[in-house]
């Protein structure tokens, strides 16, 4: 009781030393309100990042590979034409099926560049041609409706199935079962609408990467049907035109466990080499090994950051440190009468103490607020994901807390150590 009174005193004493010199405490707080906000930001981005990691591997399974098409132009396409290459075809895709028994299933796609649209709507949607295989890899369940069906893509029939978002945005509070949405010049009728969940990896156009595709945007139609229906320039210069090229622009490969990928990777390369002429008109991707990359260059930038937040935190730390001297200087008279008075010198320095932590918990206390702030704006801005977790919460305030306990024990030492006699004697 005696220890808890003591306690609740020497938290007054702070408070009050706080409130006396309101603005200068303040501005003694920035550095630790931008250091623990840096902390917390960095934290939430971090663990955004690791969830959509996880997501993406859970997406497909830690046990596919991809098949991508590369872009092939000029000269490097005219020659693969001569060799007999075609790019990759719905054949390589039957192919892989057949020759492989460590294949257990393969999902050819191929992208449609053309807007879908219903009754003047016309919201961002991705075309996307793929067989039932697709929907078996990734675990798509249907909300309403059906999925696609191989006698669909047998059929090369005019049906579509719709992500959710793009299927509110076409329909509003319309049933979209039933109805036709133009893509292209074509209409195709809606069986289906997929129930909403994460969103899937694919690899990136622009390099070999794994991001997060919005797949509640996505128009599915028969791989069939987009073939046929959406031609792309002809005698083009460019194999991602040309209609005669590059049929698939990508498979979905998945093998029979892990410990396949590698072994995996290097016979579907000679296979395909040696159907494609050998012409390096394709690639085959590993996205364990692309994530695993992409983990390690989040923890990096993970470590840079902390080391940005450490440097705020010092500042601030400097900050209390240079602040509370200058009390223990205006307050040099008061030391000495409380000695006077009988206080001993743990009491001054816990007086101090106190108050440097007090002043350092409040700047943490805004910091875990500003985080809250810059991670919810850089989700907004950037559409990143982020993510604050229990933990960062609780390592902010412990490091704002004990910032203020370093910097402050040398100014409360200070105080403490001062001669009750010259200290009643200081003008």
């Amino acid at each position: 009781m005696i220890r808890t009174a003591y306690a609740a005193q020497l938290v007054s004493i702070g408070v009050h030393g706080i409130a006396l010199h309101k603005l200068r405490s303040l501005l003694t707080m920035l550095g630790i309100i931008f250091g623990v906000a840096a902390v917390i930001a960095m934290l939430a981005i971090g663990e955004g990042a690791r969830q959509a990691t996880l997501r993406q591997i859970e997406a497909y399974g830690a046990d596919t590979l991809y098949v991508r098409a590369a872009k092939v132009i000029g000269d490097q396409l005219r020659d693969a034409k001569r060799a007999g290459s075609a790019g990759l075809s719905l054949a390589d895709a039957a192919h892989l099926r057949a020759a492989f028994p460590f294949v257990l299933d393969v999902a050819p796609q191929a992208t449609v560049d053309e807007k879908v649209v219903y009754a003047s709507r016309e919201p961002k949607a991705t075309v996307v041609g793929i067989d039932p295989a697709y929907h078996r890899l990734t675990k798509q369940l249907p909300d309403a409706g059906r999925l696609l069906t191989q006698s669909d893509v047998d059929g090369a029939r005019r049906v579509a199935v719709l992500g959710p978002s793009v299927a509110r945005a076409l329909f509003l509070h319309e049933p979209p079962l039933g109805r036709a949405v133009r893509i292209g010049a074509d209409q195709f009728e809606v069986v289906g609408v997929l129930a909403g969940r994460a969103g899937a990896a694919k690899a990136a156009e622009g390099g070999v990467q794994i991001r997060t595709r919005e797949v509640a945007r996505d128009v599915y139609i028969p791989i069939t049907a987009a073939l046929e229906a959406f031609p792309r320039i002809r005698d083009a210069a460019d194999s991602e035109k040309d209609p005669t090229y590059h049929r698939v622009r990508e498979m979905i490969v998945r093998v029979g466990g892990t410990e396949l990928l590698e072994p995996a990777r290097r016979a579907l390369t000679k296979s395909l080499a040696r159907r494609h002429r050998g012409r390096q008109d394709f690639e085959v991707i590993v996205p364990l090994e692309i994530l695993e990359q992409s983990r390690k260059t989040q923890d990096i930038f993970n470590l840079v950051m902390a080391l940005i937040a450490s440097l705020s935190l010092l500042v601030g730390g400097i900050g209390i440190m240079n602040i509370m001297l200058a009390s223990v200087t205006e307050r040099t008279r008061e030391i000495g009468i409380r000695r006077s008075l009988g206080a001993s010198q743990q009491d001054i320095m816990g007086q101090f103490l106190v108050e440097a932590t007090l002043i350092s918990a409040a700047g943490g206390l805004l910091g875990i607020l500003g985080g809250f702030a810059i991670s919810q704006s850089v989700h907004l801005a950037l559409g990143w994901e982020t993510r604050i977790t229990p933990l960062s919460i609780v390592l902010a305030a412990g490091v704002s807390c004990a910032v203020g306990l370093i910097f402050g024990f040398f100014p409360a030492r200070h105080a403490a150590r001062m001669d009750p006699i010259t200290a009643l004697r200081y003008e």
